[in-house]
């Protein structure tokens, strides 16, 4: 997974969150927010692929088990996932709360939900490009 296909994929996932925004598609299409959630852990799935294959080319790495890779991949990804919902909370309570925004984070299991899509995205992203593991 070379690294430019991966930021290009992440980019156009930024790129649509923000037309999102903007347009409020979060609000008036049912579920796109649960399809972001999961092509950002896709995406994120794939830069986790790209950091992987680097330093096992760089190491000699590859001889560890398949679950080593999967762990790696699927722990990268729930990591930056983490760090999004962080994110939706903190932008809540600082500058959403002052311009009065619509919340981000509706309840627990709203970003429980969140956090397991993004984890699916990024297994999903393993299954489609483990050529190398």
């Amino acid at each position: 997974m070379p690294f430019r296909f991966a930021f290009l994929t992440i980019a156009l996932v930024l790129v649509t969150h923000v037309i999102a925004i903007t347009t409020g598609l979060y609000f008036s299409v049912f579920e796109f927010d649960s399809l972001m959630h999961f092509s950002g852990g896709f995406a994120i799935g794939m830069l986790g692929l790209a950091i992987h294959h680097h330093m096992t080319d760089k190491h000699h790495l590859a001889g560890h088990p398949w679950w080593y890779h999967t762990l790696f991949v699927v722990g990268f990804t729930l990591l930056i996932a983490v760090a999004w919902e962080f994110h939706e909370y903190i932008l809540d309570n600082t500058v959403g709360a002052r311009f009065d925004w619509p919340k981000s984070q509706v309840s627990i299991g709203d970003t429980m939900l969140d956090l397991f899509l993004g984890g699916i995205g990024g297994f999903v992203a393993l299954c489609l490009f483990r050529k190398k593991l």
